[in-house]
């Protein structure tokens, strides 16, 4: 009886930790759409490459390094279009990457904050909530879990981006949240 009973506790606070964070990161979809490549870039069939044309020769068009370089400081890639004998015919400097990467790092910080504040919502509702049932129990245990797996991954996925200066201080927020957590449990036993 005894070994069913902790099943179905670890069931139930695995799943509702795992959907909790499912939760957290549908919010920050609804939110703010994740950018997607096509959107900004094309579906990649706009024949930027070649389609080989058997016994017709081709004349390459040639990028001046000016033009190259003007690129390259607008962080964009020269891109050739080509004739329907598969020929280059011209180009241009495409910058579509550096849209999407703008608007990518506004969508992860977003969702930053969205997490770290459900996060801390859960971990608080997990923490202070008291029930005499023990099913009740196993439920705010799963929030509490959740919630700071919702923490953790929401500033995993957005850690590249922070600043340098402002990564210790997050890390060292969250450590004192999880030494908080682990010293408000251990008085609850």
């Amino acid at each position: 009886m005894f070994m069913i009973t902790h099943v179905k506790k670890c069931g139930v606070i695995i799943i509702i930790a795992i959907l909790f964070t499912f939760f957290s990161f549908s919010i920050v979809d609804l939110v703010m759409e994740n950018p997607r490549y096509e959107d900004y870039c094309g579906t990649g069939y706009n024949r930027a490459y070649p389609v080989k044309v058997d016994n017709f020769e081709c004349e390459q068009v040639k990028v001046p390094g000016d033009v190259q370089q003007e690129c390259d400081l607008q962080k964009g890639y020269i891109q050739f279009k080509f004739d329907q004998n598969g020929c280059q015919d011209s180009y241009e400097c495409n910058t579509c990457n550096v849209r999407l990467e703008i608007d990518q790092k506004q969508h992860r910080l977003v969702g930053f904050i969205i997490t770290s504040i459900l996060g801390i919502l859960a971990i608080i509702v997990g923490l202070y909530s008291k029930s005499k049932d023990e099913v009740i129990q196993w439920i705010y245990s799963g929030f509490l879990i959740g919630g700071i797996i919702t923490v953790f991954v929401g500033t995993m996925s957005y850690f590249r981006d922070m600043g340098r200066f402002v990564k210790p201080f997050v890390l060292l927020g969250e450590m004192a949240l999880i030494i908080w957590i682990a010293i408000k449990t251990s008085k609850k036993k």
